[in-house]
């Protein structure tokens, strides 16, 4: 069964085209680890299938139907970890809005505020300004943030950034739990780590993609092999 299936994205800033020709497809219980270098158009990917970026040509379908142009529509159904939390704002509010954001209310909003804080161990500090809180305590607001409603694809950027060991090992759980009945891409640089949580592989450089599958060996090696710059050249 196929969950998610984009067909020739591409994206331009202007001359720049940070993403060319994107085709890939994703099914429930697959984790896709997503690298590249810096630039090569990673985020952008993420953004794209999160809804808040809408791609210059191409398609994105979700679940036999097209994702935009309206994908708001799919709020509950796909967790993204956002990049920015309102530093005003009580770890706990933020979450509250986003269970309203999925259209919960009431009871079962509240259960589901409390379910997030325990799941991702933010009790100490769930009613503490975002502006407050260290970077790994934001960083599992974030997590908490996407696992809201249990959705059927859970993107994640980064979400290893400012853990602590422990926190690794917690957000490893929750990734292979997550990953028993949804789709799970997690982009990262660190490729010791998401070699333990993703079983196939997709490679973006240069806004293409230079490869999907399972690696075999080493992660590291193979990914310093496939963007060497001579392999580049015509």
């Amino acid at each position: 069964m196929t969950l998610l299936a984009l067909e020739a994205v591409s994206l331009r800033y202007g001359r720049l085209l940070a993403l060319d020709r994107v085709s890939f497809t994703l099914g429930p219980g697959e984790t896709l680890g997503l690298l590249g270098e810096n630039g090569a158009g990673k985020t952008t990917c993420l953004r794209i299938l999160a809804g808040l970026l809408l791609p210059s040509a191409g398609r994105v379908r979700f679940d036999a139907g097209d994702l935009y142009p309206r994908p708001q529509r799919l709020a509950r159904r796909i967790g993204f970890m956002p990049t920015g939390l309102p530093p005003d704002e009580r770890a706990c509010e933020t979450l509250d809005f986003r269970a309203r954001l999925c259209g919960l209310s009431g009871r079962a909003r509240t259960a589901e505020v409390e379910r997030l804080i325990d799941l991702c161990q933010a009790g100490d500090f769930a009613r503490r300004p975002n502006g407050a809180l260290s970077t790994g305590m934001r960083q599992r607001v974030a997590l908490a943030w996407a696992l809201c409603g249990s959705p059927d694809l859970l993107l994640l950027d980064e979400p290893s950034f400012g853990l602590d060991p422990r926190q690794q090992l917690l957000l490893r759980d929750l990734i292979a739990d997550a990953a028993k009945k949804s789709a799970v891409i997690v982009s990262s640089h660190g490729l010791d780590e998401l070699a333990r949580v993703a079983d196939r592989f997709l490679v973006l450089h240069r806004g293409r993609v230079r490869h999907d599958g399972p690696v075999p060996g080493s992660l590291l090696e193979f990914f310093l092999d496939l963007t060497r710059p001579e392999k580049d050249a015509p």
